[in-house]
């Protein structure tokens, strides 16, 4: 192993993301198996991997378990929410709350011997934290977040962190934001070492340096196409046998029959290209917007 090219992506989702809401409907924020995103980091060739699934370390450590079948070291992260923002915590073994202040957050992170790292700071489409990392205990920021295509905000946070240096030095990171396996290691933060223990050393002496490209619109097609598609299984499961997964999608009957039929829609035509296109060009707007809110 090339000790000056080890590659991390700290910022993975699994299908134990939970459901996000979208027109009144809720759907998976991502369907992927754990075993899915190791033989894409494997493939991709992406030593260590943090879980960082919304509020749960629960896909963290199933994804821990499959560590000698792939060869690829997993951090036990999760990605919560608090009061001011989103912070990945890294290094955890106990669960963290939502819903705490970001300081409380972080505290907590710390108390487990883990990282606090922010994900995307300048996200105009997720509840980031902004300018308050410069007032906060973190180790480190996403200055390349793959998901987020528009290439305004992550040169947003270059700028930003790079011009507050001198009084808030924290780790540049890079990271992919995966939802959907094959997203693995679009965005990467390169360091020194060859395991995990390795590259907490490098985040907190702030010797890490990020690569990659964004993650391509035909990914994001991609990964909406198969929200709606286990979607469509899970409602139509739960809706004759009165069973749900994991997801627990708590509705009536009728409603999810409705959504079954909304979906089918959605996956037989054109929809997930026409919507993929549609957010492209929204993320592109919200993004220049955030631009002159910052400055």
């Amino acid at each position: 192993m090339d000790k000056d090219n080890i590659k991390a992506d700290m910022h993975i989702h699994t299908k134990y993301s939970g459901l996000m809401k979208y027109m009144g409907l809720k759907f998976p924020d991502s369907v992927e198996e754990p075993k899915n995103v190791m033989k894409w980091a494997r493939k991709n060739d992406i030593d260590v991997v943090a879980i960082t699934d919304h509020n749960t370390i629960r896909g963290a450590l199933e994804t821990k378990k499959l560590e000698k079948e792939y060869g690829v070291e997993v951090i036990v992260g999760s990605e919560i929410m608090s009061k001011d923002g989103e912070i990945i915590g890294l290094f955890l073994n106990q669960e963290i709350p939502a819903g705490l202040s970001a300081e409380e957050t972080i505290e907590k992170i710390h108390e487990q011997g883990g990282l606090a790292i922010a994900p995307h700071p300048y996200s105009p489409i997720c509840k980031a934290l902004g300018d308050k990392i410069f007032e906060l205990k973190l180790d480190g920021a996403e200055v390349f977040n793959a998901y987020h295509r528009d290439g305004i905000v992550n040169n947003l946070a270059l700028d930003r962190i790079m011009k507050n240096y001198h009084k808030c030095p924290i780790a540049v990171l890079g990271n992919s934001d995966a939802h959907l396996a094959k997203m693995v290691g679009n965005g990467h933060t390169k360091f020194k070492g060859n395991s995990a223990d390795d590259l907490y050393d490098a985040i907190v002496k702030r010797k890490t340096s990020f690569g990659g490209a964004p993650t391509p619109l035909s990914d994001i097609i991609l990964w909406s196409y198969n929200v709606v598609y286990v979607s469509e299984k899970i409602l139509l499961k739960s809706a004759v046998r009165k069973e749900d997964t994991i997801f627990k999608m708590p509705t009536s009957r009728v409603k999810k029959l409705h959504a079954v039929f909304g979906g089918l829609i959605y996956i037989a035509t054109p929809l997930p290209i026409v919507a993929g296109i549609l957010g492209n060009f929204y993320l592109k707007k919200k993004a220049k917007a955030k631009l002159k809110e910052v400055f």
